[in-house]
């Protein structure tokens, strides 16, 4: 039996509430992505969703523009949550599931194939991902590269993707 008289012991960090999740991944350049996401779709006329997720795969950002598609709320959520825990672009896992290389099983209910999803990688480490909506597989993958480039992060691959597509 406890004695409720006793005090257990805390360590300060816990009690202060200065016990920080270290992710990399900040609110405010989740921010910049998110502005360098909806001035590219801007740029091109595109009305799209945007998530950023961090390196669990949990919603650390979010921005619908005015009158985006509300299918592409939970899509875009989705492709960024991909991009975490398959630790490659969303797109990339279509070719994986037609293969059938790796049992249904093992994917979660909220994995996408659909383009735009992609792991935000610098200096070789894994810190989120993002995830964009709304238009053509073109619009989505330049929307996400534009929120990663605002964000410093790595986009080679998402420019190998465009241009196959020019």
């Amino acid at each position: 039996m406890v004695d409720s008289q006793k005090q257990v012991p805390v360590p300060d960090a816990w009690r202060e509430g200065h016990l920080n999740y270290s992710t990399g991944l900040t609110l405010d350049t989740a921010k910049k992505m998110l502005a360098g996401a909806e001035e590219e779709a801007s740029q091109q006329g595109l009305l799209m969703v945007i998530a950023i997720s961090d390196s669990g795969g949990n919603l650390l950002a979010f921005h619908r523009m005015d009158n985006a598609m509300l299918a592409s709320i939970q899509i875009a959520m989705d492709k960024a949550y991909t991009a975490v825990y398959g630790k490659i672009p969303s797109l990339i896992w279509g070719d994986i599931l037609k293969s059938g290389e790796i049992p249904s099983l093992f994917i979660h209910k909220r994995w996408t194939p659909f383009p735009g999803g992609f792991p935000l990688i610098r200096d070789g480490r894994l810190y989120g991902g993002v995830g964009a909506s709304g238009a053509t597989m073109f619009g989505d993958l330049s929307v996400a590269r534009a929120a990663m480039a605002a964000g410093k992060f790595n986009t080679d691959g998402v420019d190998a993707m465009l241009s196959a597509l020019i």
